[in-house]
């Protein structure tokens, strides 16, 4: 009889403890399907949930309806113009004219934009991009010219369909690209210290050579270095380079 009171006791006064013990399990498996659920929780479902305690708890509350903005892109933008392109193209004429390498160099207009066109074979060699020496004297005389314009600058370079077969570059893209970043290095060592946008086409606009190239050579225009002066003051963009 004094055993059975004895069991009955030691059970009563264990019985709390496993209590405890089953609420903590039972929080910590509550801890970690939370934070399950806040790792993998999708952004419709949560927005859903979002609006459905908010009209449950605030039904009264002010919603505010977003307008699309019908301004358009150009007033949302403000791009400075530079030199007038008339006088950008007269004046880079003038300038080429008294440089001997330059002198059968094309310039044109090409929308908001005035183009100077070189013949790559002035500069480089076949299918390479080590600028002449002759050409670095040149680009030192034109980036004294062009260090006082003040509108914003590419230099896209172009080569012909053929491949490169000296294994020194893989294709025409990455020998473009090369050649108008030496350009644009030229330019920078000379003097010309503003941002320049360097451009590789390969072959891809071999198409749409102006009409102001010569319809007798277009084989040799078709690898050319254009310096595009846009109509917009120089400044910092995503692909300034220099």
């Amino acid at each position: 009889m004094w055993a059975q009171k004895k069991q009955k006791r030691a059970d009563a006064t264990s019985a709390p403890w496993l209590l405890t013990f089953a609420d903590l399990l039972s929080l910590v498996l509550t801890f970690f399907v939370l934070v399950f659920s806040m790792n993998t929780v999708t952004f419709e479902s949560w927005k859903a949930v979002v609006h459905t305690m908010s009209e449950e708890f605030n039904p009264l509350r002010p919603t505010v309806d977003p307008i699309p903005h019908d301004a358009p892109a150009s007033l949302m933008t403000r791009n400075v113009a530079g030199l007038n392109l008339s006088y950008l193209q007269s004046l880079l004429s003038r300038q080429l004219k008294q440089m001997p390498l330059f002198q059968d160099a094309a310039v044109y207009r090409r929308g908001d934009s005035v183009v100077v066109s070189l013949p790559a074979s002035l500069m480089f060699e076949r299918k390479k991009a080590v600028l002449a020496p002759d050409a670095a004297r040149a680009m030192r005389q034109l980036a004294g010219a062009l260090v006082q314009i003040r509108n914003r600058m590419q230099i896209a370079a172009h080569t012909d369909g053929a491949p490169i077969s000296n294994g020194l570059f893989r294709s025409n893209w990455e020998l473009s690209m090369t050649r108008a970043r030496v350009v644009a290095g030229a330019l920078a060592d000379s003097g010309y210290l503003q941002p320049i946008t360097v451009l590789g086409y390969a072959d891809t606009r071999n198409a749409e050579l102006s009409q102001a190239l010569s319809a007798n050579s277009r084989i040799e225009w078709a690898e050319r270095i254009d310096i595009v002066l846009i109509n917009e003051r120089r400044g910092q963009s995503a692909y300034d380079i220099f």
